[in-house]
């Protein structure tokens, strides 16, 4: 099996010569790879497709192969490994639809086999997938959910890329406060790891964001921190002459035009560059000559323009050729070429727009409308539509970004289906879904926001509530005192009545008696006994009633239950019915809230009303008792009853039931026809 490995890619290896050999339409015919009666076949398909001399034709054609070959393995776990190199495979070549359905399969498989590293690195190829098409709630989504996974497996450094991934989405959604803030947690995952790329990419990115917010000090501290990590970065990459073209752009925002020109030139003289990546070196190019133009040192700036506009044009960066036309088109109108100036930005609009490129074709708009004198109103509202449009797309992808976060445990897939033939969804239809989107979390929020506020309004009324319950007590059991004091005192003065001046009298009396010890005789000794007798047991009686109105005019605990006493008065002297009230010594209403008292009083006084209008009971009984740190009240009458499971409750009834519930208590009412009726209430407190 060994040597057939080495004869089969060996075999690769002339197949291929001989494909890169002939160019010739002819010619030009796929590749073919012997086909093994084993697993291993997929393998060298996969790896044949990963050849960069071959066209995308050819490429697909082996990934075809590998799929349908994949399709059929048994071994559910090695499935699942070539359908994820298969789809990505196909994503190098852009075949869209190829790559869907293979990623599907890839995550039902992953999910299935509960293979996590599988199954994150399936969301991640959708991410990437996303990105590439600009669907960036999409693919802000799907590096989410790999990134959750990642992190639930403790993999700090896929954890970490996949946060920076969701940066750069959100700052190329123009949510830079968002960003900020996912890079800085990126930063903290990597930054243990000393992972310099991608440092230097966090470290990138803040500059950006903070580039765009137009905070230029900022953005330049930390695209000097990116530069450190881009030097210790040991493989060959052109990082350095990006954030060179990085920090030259923030001083040409900062109408530093002369560093600019400075950081230009530096990042230009990298050894290679235009070979190692052409689409830097011609937007590096296009900046110098547009710096160097704001200046007026206009001696080859037009060249400059041209060149960077070929290479761009050569390489397809259809961005890049709509910026270097709209900086032609201002060239050529600074020195009064209308003519060519409008062509220039008439053709770079609908370049924009044909790309769908909306951050260009507002510049373009923007341009137009300042040099077509004719038609520069209908492109100033064109600009100011589309801006208002993009705005609210901005937003709400934003709002998007938040709800993605908060919603961990559901999947919702928008943007799913894609086919590249009829692109991915028609301008309109997104605008549709956005907009819904986001009068779906608004209408959310806002039913949140008056729910909480009712909250607040109800609790700041049982607040106010209870505080007039308490002042109304205190007012109430302030009067009931002002009486009660006013019978202290009366008792307090017929007390020292008796005893100062009755018992004063009454002893003198017995002295006086006394004194008819001194007489003998016998009808003397009998009177005198007689009257000493008497008056003693008068003033026995005296002391005994004395003594209790002084400690009756002492007891401060008698307030609340006097209160209940009035009120039982007043009713029954109403109604005309007899009443018995009992409160249990061992009750210290001292020591209960006033505002506890105040509903007991009003439930009672609920209770008795009730009874003079429905029941024509005779005799009612109100009781107090407690019992471990509970209150019981019980009202009880006799008069006719009535249905207790009627549906219909009178507003006494809800009263009462809300004024317990209130005080987290329980209430139970018995009542039976002619029977009577028997209110129950149980309160801790």
């Amino acid at each position: 099996m060994k040597y057939l490995y080495f004869f089969l890619f060996f075999l690769l290896w002339i197949l291929t010569v001989a494909t890169n050999f002939a160019q010739t339409p002819e010619n030009n015919k796929i590749h073919e790879v012997s086909e093994q009666n084993g697993k291993d076949s997929i393998s060298i398909w996969i790896k044949a497709s990963q050849d960069k001399t071959l066209g995308d034709t050819q490429i697909k054609a082996y990934l075809d192969k590998a799929f349908k070959k994949a399709i059929l393995e048994n071994n559910d776990a090695l499935q699942n490994t070539y359908f994820s190199k298969i789809a990505m495979s196909y994503l190098r070549i852009n075949d869209s639809l190829s790559f869907r359905n293979v990623n599907k399969l890839s995550i039902a498989l992953s999910s299935e086999l509960k293979d996590s590293i599988s199954l994150s690195n399936s969301y991640w190829d959708l991410g990437v997938f996303y990105s590439k098409y600009e669907v960036n709630d999409s693919a802000y989504f799907y590096y989410y959910q790999a990134q959750k996974v990642f992190e639930g497996l403790k993999k700090n450094y896929y954890s970490g890329r996949m946060l920076l991934n969701m940066a750069i989405v959100q700052a190329d959604s123009k949510d830079y406060i968002g960003s900020e803030v996912t890079t800085i947690k990126a930063i903290e995952l990597l930054k243990p790891l000393n992972n310099n790329k991608q440092l230097y990419r966090c470290y990138n990115n803040l500059g950006i964001i903070f580039n765009e917010l137009k905070e230029y000090d900022k953005a330049l501290v930390y695209h000097n921190k990116a530069l450190s990590y881009q030097k210790k970065i040991e493989t060959k990459n052109t990082f350095k002459p990006n954030t060179l073209n990085n920090i030259g752009v923030v001083f040409r925002n900062k109408k530093e035009n002369e560093n600019a020109i400075d950081y230009f030139q530096l990042a230009l003289q990298e050894e290679n560059l235009k070979d190692d990546n052409a689409n830097l070196y011609a937007m590096l190019v296009d900046n110098l000559a547009y710096s160097r133009f704001k200046l007026k040192d206009t001696v080859g700036v037009k060249n400059l323009f041209i060149t960077s506009l070929k290479i761009r044009d050569s390489i397809q960066d259809t961005s890049g050729v709509i910026v270097n036309k709209l900086h032609l088109a201002e060239f050529k109108a600074t020195y009064k070429d209308t003519i060519s100036a409008l062509q220039w930005a008439a053709e770079a609009k609908d370049l924009a727009i044909q790309s769908k490129n909306h951050k260009n074709t507002l510049a373009a708009l923007l341009l137009l409308s300042k040099l077509d004198v004719a038609k520069g109103h209908d492109y100033a509202n064109q600009y100011i539509q589309l801006n208002d449009s993009l705005l609210h797309q901005e937003r709400a992808i934003r709002n998007k970004f938040a709800r993605i976060r908060f919603e961990t445990n559901e999947f919702i897939e928008q943007n799913e289906e894609l086919n590249v033939q009829n692109e991915l969804l028609s301008e309109r239809n997104k605008i549709i879904l956005l907009i819904s989107g986001v009068l779906g979390f608004l209408s959310i929020l806002l039913y949140i926001f008056i729910r909480q506020r009712l909250k607040t309004a109800k609790l700041e009324q049982e607040q106010e509530q209870q505080i007039a319950n308490q002042e109304i007590y205190n007012l109430m059991l302030s009067q009931q005192n002002e009486v009660d004091e006013g019978r202290r005192k009366e008792k307090k003065r017929i007390s020292q009545e008796l005893h100062d001046g009755v018992l004063g009298r009454l002893l003198g009396a017995r002295l006086v008696l006394e004194t008819y010890n001194d007489k003998t005789d016998e009808a003397a000794i009998l009177k005198r006994e007689k009257y000493l007798d008497e008056l003693q047991g008068i003033e026995e009686d005296i002391r005994d009633v004395s003594h209790k109105l002084h400690e009756k005019a002492l007891d401060a605990d008698i307030g609340y239950v006097q209160l209940i006493e009035n009120l039982l008065e007043k009713q029954c002297a109403v109604s005309g019915f007899t009443y018995e009230f009992k409160s249990d010594k061992n009750i210290s209403w001292i020591n209960i809230k006033g505002d506890l008292k105040m509903n007991l009083y009003r439930i009672i006084q609920e209770s008795i009303q009730n009874i003079n209008k429905y029941s024509k009971a005779k005799h009612v009984k109100v009781l107090f008792r407690s019992e471990e740190n509970v209150l019981y009240l019980t009202v009880r009458d006799n008069g006719v009853g009535f249905n207790t499971n009627a549906k219909s409750k009178g507003i006494g009834l809800k009263n009462i039931n809300s004024r317990v519930k209130d005080l987290n208590g329980k209430v139970t009412i018995e009542s039976k026809h002619n029977k009577g009726t028997v209110l129950f209430v149980e309160i801790p407190y």
